[in-house]
């Protein structure tokens, strides 16, 4: 366990200067790097009585009403898939119009105008309570991670959520931020997402670049059948220093490293352990299938209204939520007040909750185990394989954050791209077959 308290604070100068602000964070990680509850550390930094001689807040703040003893083993870190109740979407002429504006408020979260993320509190008694429909998104999709039981402090745990859209509409993140000169990393985030690591980032930049403060799990809901599958490998870094982590067994040999590719499909819902690598290769996709994917018909006498619906439909939408236990990102706020009228109510759904008898949902699709060995040859643990598929070519792509870095990965591209939207295929690779070249950013 490490307990780590930063300060940072300058005076100005004799004569004139400018005032810095001094900040203060207390951050208490156990030994896989996690941020941990210890109300017992909380109470002792804490000042004895306020002014009006109550106990102060972090005196008084509780533990979830739920909970009776840490039980932080009661996580489930695994990568893993489920199907939502979204899947039954788009089924009739109701539910079709509930989608496409769900859609809407997706493209207008992402407008690049507004901050990057957004936060749900998970003390929900005092401090928030969800305003819209993706705030209660967020909220279902933190307690479906973090069951009655877990221990933590609700007053700094919470949902981190935000979306993805690719293409990216003109007014969108990506297409407003996007640095027209990068090269690699820029082509493959065009259609695609990066290859990163889930973590505060304004923190880590504040403190230097090397603090790598994680959420508890990482998710992702797809909105829409399209895109570029999620690509998730057991790669971590060292969270003081920001160095690559190669894990070895007991025999000192490198360990293996385990992977899940996600094939997005509506509804289905990917959670993984948010210290983990992940992207959105494109290029595992079939050569033209997401440029097919994008493309419509425009019908005879559609207004322009009705063409935003059709386009909105014809994109890899997906809806983010990291989970973070006793840790809030910095400068990570609730969506604007300013701009919450024009997102859909929390009863949009009706009485539709995300998880409610999900495995009754729509199946996602099929899955398959592989064990990639060395000399690019492939052995298949569960589901089965054609052989004019197995082959395996190693990947080189660029790592995101504006990194020099570059990560190799020996996959199986031509099974990738027979996948269908829903398909789940685990991998595991020898850990030396997985390269990570040049410094972490």
């Amino acid at each position: 366990m490490s307990d780590n308290s930063e300060e940072q604070t300058a005076a100005p100068e004799e004569g004139g200067g400018e005032e810095t602000t001094t900040l203060e964070f207390n951050l208490r990680l156990d030994g896989d790097g996690r941020t941990i509850y210890d109300p017992a550390a909380k109470e002792a930094a804490a000042p004895s009585k306020s002014n009006d001689g109550e106990e102060p807040d972090a005196k008084k703040a509780k533990l979830d009403d739920n909970t009776a003893s840490p039980q932080p083993s009661s996580l489930d870190y695994s990568s893993k898939t489920i199907m939502t109740n979204l899947a039954h979407l788009s089924e009739d002429a109701t539910t079709a119009k509930q989608l496409d504006e769900l859609l809407f408020d997706c493209e207008i979260t992402d407008s690049g105008l507004l901050p990057r993320t957004f936060w749900m509190s998970a003390n929900t008694d005092t401090q928030q309570q969800p305003r819209c429909y993706l705030e209660k998104m967020a909220l279902e999709v933190f307690h479906h991670h973090v069951p009655s039981g877990v221990y933590y402090d609700p007053k700094t745990s919470g949902a981190e959520w935000w979306v993805q859209i690719r293409p990216s509409p003109p007014a969108g993140r990506y297409s407003m931020h996007a640095n027209d000169d990068d090269d690699g990393e820029d082509d493959m985030a065009k259609s695609g997402i990066s290859f990163h690591w889930d973590k505060d980032e304004d923190f880590r930049l504040l403190t230097g670049g090397s603090l790598y403060i994680h959420p508890h799990i990482s998710t992702v809901t797809y909105l829409t059948d399209l895109g570029a599958p999620t690509t998730v490998l057991s790669k971590r870094v060292d969270p003081m220093s920001g160095a690559y982590v190669t894990d070895a067994d007991d025999d000192g040999s490198m360990s293996n490293v385990d992977g899940l590719v996600s094939f997005p499909k509506q509804g289905k819902h990917l959670s993984f352990d948010g210290r983990y690598l992940h992207a959105a290769p494109s290029d595992l996709l079939r050569d033209g299938l997401f440029e097919e994917q994008c493309k419509f018909d425009r019908p005879d006498g559609i207004d322009m209204k009705e063409m935003k619906v059709l386009e909105r439909r014809h994109r890899r939408v997906s809806f983010l939520v990291n989970v973070w236990l006793n840790y809030h990102p910095y400068n990570v706020h609730p969506f604007p007040e300013t701009m919450i009228s024009n997102l859909s109510k929390m009863d949009l759904l009706g009485d539709v909750r995300l998880f409610d008898k999900c495995d009754e949902a729509k199946k996602s699709g099929e899955s398959v185990t592989l064990k990639l060995k060395g000399e690019g040859k492939i052995q298949c643990e569960e589901g089965s394989v054609d052989e004019a598929h197995a082959d395996v070519v190693t990947k080189n792509w660029p790592m995101g954050n504006c990194s020099n870095d570059c990560i190799d990965v020996p996959m199986p591209v031509d099974l990738m791209k027979s996948r269908n939207a829903g398909d789940d295929v685990k991998l595991i690779w020898r850990g030396e077959d997985i390269k990570l070249s040049g410094t972490s950013s």
